[in-house]
């Protein structure tokens, strides 16, 4: 079974409308040119919820954040609070279908692309910040608190930099809320102007260190890469003692997200021996072994080159004795939701039974290892670790876990 990571940002699950005693209170029945009268009248921000009925994110704050007294107290008192679906359905409202198309031009208008994202207008209704993705209650109220400050609205600080880019204090303002937002060329004219303006003890403050390594990670083709790679060893002491990282496999992650990871997706051979001379050459500061290896597995499993891929893994696991429980069982599912070959089903059984070595109650874990040896045809023994896998599921995966197990005593595939 595969472990996922449940992400607060951006997911997917259905939406529920709930009725709302406490909490911020939403116009509804309105209109935009409503709303944004109503704000000039009140001399309020207007706030904007912006979600999909398959976010479940959006409903996560639906539910946990939005009903809070606290939050409420805030947003009503300073908000004209409004909630746009950017999604249709057939279940939807007549007030719903009323902002289809309200919806489709903010899409547009303000490049609504994730869920949640929340916008904010000043009283006269113009556009001053975009916040994507949701938080605890207390970390939401501060955001949008700290919103209400014309020099602290991204949008607002945006047009001033723009008008006057050699600003120093305009571009470190900028520079974080371009990371947030993904403002590739807005972060490439900050970041040449901190560059060009700050002196070496300011450029290695603990404030610019973050942003460039923040940068770094999306690729080469940015200055904040170029400074880290030539600028290694303060960079060095900064991650490991505050991440236990290196700062070498930042840089490779780098590297390879720019000039590998395009090529796996491309459908086109890679000869990686030469791509791996190529690389060392032009990146002769960076050891790139680990990440090409990564590379090499994806690309075989792309590829679905099963026999060249056990050959490859077998090596890594005995080469890494602290090789992860997760990333043992990661593949060992993979070969079992997608592989047929009986020889490469047994090398994923038993990096699945390496994986219980290491945690020997995990849930998870129990019902790949269950669901191998029932794909191999050993019912028997399936069966008896599925039970291990139900008895030690937590309750939200008890029911997905006992559904094989129901599967496996009757005969039915447990794989698609």
């Amino acid at each position: 079974m595969k472990i996922l990571k449940t992400l607060l940002l951006i997911c997917i699950f259905p939406l529920l409308s709930i009725a709302q005693e406490k909490g911020i209170k939403f116009e509804h029945n309105t209109n935009w040119e409503q709303v944004k009268a109503k704000a000039k009248a009140e001399n309020k921000h207007i706030f904007v919820d912006c979600f999909t009925t398959w976010c479940g994110p959006c409903k996560w704050m639906a539910e946990n954040v939005f009903v809070e007294e606290s939050v409420g107290d805030f947003f009503n008192e300073n908000y004209v609070n409004l909630k746009i679906q950017f999604d249709e359905t057939k279940n939807d409202s007549e007030d719903v279908k009323s902002w289809y198309q309200e919806s489709k031009r903010f899409t547009k208008e303000y490049n609504v692309t994730a869920y949640p994202t929340f916008l904010v207008f000043n009283p006269d209704g113009e556009l001053v910040d975009k916040i994507i993705g949701g938080n605890e209650a207390e970390a939401f109220i501060a955001t949008f608190k700290n919103v209400l400050l014309p020099e602290n609205q991204f949008l607002t600080v945006k047009k001033k930099f723009i008008a006057n880019p050699s600003d120093l204090a305009l571009a470190k303002s900028i520079l974080p809320k371009a990371l947030d937002n993904k403002e590739d060329e807005l972060i490439d004219l900050a970041l040449n102007t901190i560059i060009k303006q700050s002196s070496k003890e300011e450029l290695l403050s603990e404030e610019n260190m973050l942003s460039f390594i923040r940068i770094a990670e999306g690729g080469v083709n940015n200055k904040a890469f170029e400074y880290i790679y030539n600028n290694k060893e303060p960079f060095e002491k900064f991650m490991l003692s505050k991440y236990q990282f290196p700062i070498n496999d930042l840089l490779a992650f780098g590297i390879i997200k720019s000039e590998v990871t395009p090529q796996l997706y491309s459908g086109d051979e890679i000869d990686f021996d030469a791509l791996s001379k190529n690389l060392s050459v032009k990146y002769d500061k960076i050891d790139l072994s680990k990440a090409l290896e990564s590379s090499r597995l994806k690309y075989l499993l792309n590829k679905k080159d099963w026999k060249e891929f056990v050959l490859l893994f077998d090596k890594v696991v005995e080469n890494n004795k602290n090789i992860s429980a997760n990333q043992l069982n990661q593949y060992a599912w993979t070969f079992f939701e997608e592989c047929s070959d009986k020889e490469g089903l047994k090398s994923a059984l038993k990096w699945s039974k390496l994986s219980l070595d290491k945690e020997p109650n995990e849930a998870a874990l129990l019902d790949t290892y269950a669901n191998l040896l029932y794909k191999l045809g050993d019912k028997e023994n399936a069966l008896i670790w599925q039970e291990k896998a139900v008895n030690a599921a937590s309750e939200d995966l008890k029911e997905e876990l006992s559904a094989n197990l129901d599967k496996m005593k009757q005969g039915i595939p447990t794989w698609e």
